[in-house]
């Protein structure tokens, strides 16, 4: 599913983790070609290609990866590139053991977060994480451990703290980065040591649950996507041990967002397909629908994705004020506008998105600059396809402004990207202008 860093690719991962420069790769491959008889030189500009997605490796030459790597060439064939580079990671099991391997590992990657950067888990794997939690029942937690015991007030400054973090990230999320690893570095450790009830037990977990959502949603802005990932797998097998299906099922929601995202829609609509047949809240139900409609736009099917729509307007209807999960309580009329705004785009039908994202900016709470940022580079594409360039310019300029404000990667480069589709019309004035103004 991506790796951290706007170029980072598992082919990137593999090779430095052996050590490799790109040369070492390229003269590897020399000599696996010239053991099999083979005539090929590739040298490092092909493997630049290759890792920064501008071209795919041909059959012989992943032949010849597979050879250097120790892969099988069934393996080759089976899965594809790159899901066959040994870059990818296993999903832990539904256990109580398999939610403490999930947590350690967040809590080394936070003391040393360069040790596994890249990986992650396939698209087939996070389905089948996604089948395991809709059909796997948590098991009890078998009492304390051997420890200090975990003071009540404590715990209940960690649950306070958490809440008001994750409406901090929305305005400060640079600042809030550190605190909040702090925060789940805390629990974490409470978690592994402490001594603690059942009751006990199952709050802390869902403490550490909210603070590592909260956390991925942090790496996901910064383009950190293994880091995100690895994050929000910790977080759904907490939010399972502590039986709060509500809460795991929006950490697979935020799953299927990035699979979105990344360009994996299908993968999307079938972990949000597991995460609905288990969630209780409305407004939980209206978020899985909405990011449902999201991927079913991505794949072009009108009549699924206004049907998600209408389901989620429908849930959003029917939840009540201050009874919702505290993960979803920011979902409001505006998200629904945005995102429905965002289908039609994707469906070809620009008028009525400019329609549906105008009135998310109206409701949208001012303190959201990032989802502002991301209305706006919306808007300015739907304006770009009604061929307005005054207005595409002008919101992409706004875009722009807003993102770099946020300091969030993925704000600034949705808006660059939105630069690059305003290119060819560079001597239209107001997009002059704006290249002037973006320095390009």
């Amino acid at each position: 599913m991506g790796g951290d860093g706007p170029q980072r690719h598992p082919l990137t991962y593999v090779r430095r983790q052996r050590g490799w420069s790109m040369e070492d790769l390229a003269r590897l491959l020399a000599l696996a070609a010239r053991r099999r008889g083979m005539l090929m030189h590739p040298g490092r500009d092909r493997i630049y290609k290759w890792e920064h997605r501008l071209a795919t490796p041909g059959g012989d030459y992943q032949m010849l990866l597979a050879d250097v790597l120790n892969v099988s060439q069934a393996d080759v064939v089976r899965l594809g590139w790159p899901w066959w580079l040994p870059a990818y990671d296993a999903p832990r099991p539904f256990t109580t053991g398999g939610t403490h391997a999930a947590l350690t590992e967040v809590l080394v990657a936070l003391d040393d977060p360069d040790r596994r950067g890249f990986l992650a888990l396939t698209t087939g794997a996070l389905a089948s994480l996604a089948s395991d939690w809709a059909t796997i029942e948590p098991e009890r937690l078998t009492g304390a451990l051997a420890g200090r015991r975990v003071d009540a007030t404590l715990l209940a400054w960690l649950e306070t703290r958490t809440t008001e973090l994750r409406a901090l990230t929305n305005t400060n999320a640079p600042e809030c980065t550190t605190l909040i690893h702090a925060l789940l570095k805390t629990s974490i450790q409470l978690i592994r040591t402490g001594a603690y009830d059942e009751p006990t037990g199952r709050r802390l977990l869902r403490v550490t649950a909210s603070a590592a959502q909260c956390a991925g949603w942090l790496h996901f802005d910064q383009g950190e996507h293994g880091a995100c990932q690895r994050h929000w797998r910790s977080a759904l097998h907490a939010a399972h041990t502590a039986s709060d299906r509500d809460l795991g099922a929006g950490v697979l929601s935020d799953l299927a967002y990035a699979a979105t995202w990344l360009n994996h829609p299908a993968a999307a609509v079938e972990i949000l397909e597991h995460a609905r047949s288990r969630t209780h809240s409305p407004a939980a139900r209206a978020l899985l629908d909405l990011r449902r409609a999201r991927a079913l736009a991505v794949l072009g099917d009108h009549p699924a994705t206004t049907r998600a729509l209408g389901s989620a307007e429908h849930q959003l209807d029917q939840s009540r004020p201050g009874t919702s999960p505290a993960w979803v309580s920011w979902m409001s009329p505006a998200d629904l506008a945005v995102d429905a705004g965002r289908c039609w785009l994707d469906l070809n039908r620009p008028k009525r998105a400019d329609s549906a994202l105008a009135q998310g900016l109206i409701l949208l709470d001012p303190a959201r600059e990032r989802t502002r940022s991301v209305v706006l580079a919306y808007r300015a594409e739907a304006a770009l396809a009604r061929h307005d360039l005054t207005a595409a310019a002008a919101d992409t300029r706004e875009a722009l402004d807003t993102a770099h404000a946020t300091q969030a990667a993925r704000c600034i480069g949705l808006v660059n990207a939105t630069l690059d589709k305003l290119a060819p019309h560079r001597s239209h004035p107001a997009v002059a202008g704006l290249f002037t103004r973006a320095g390009r």
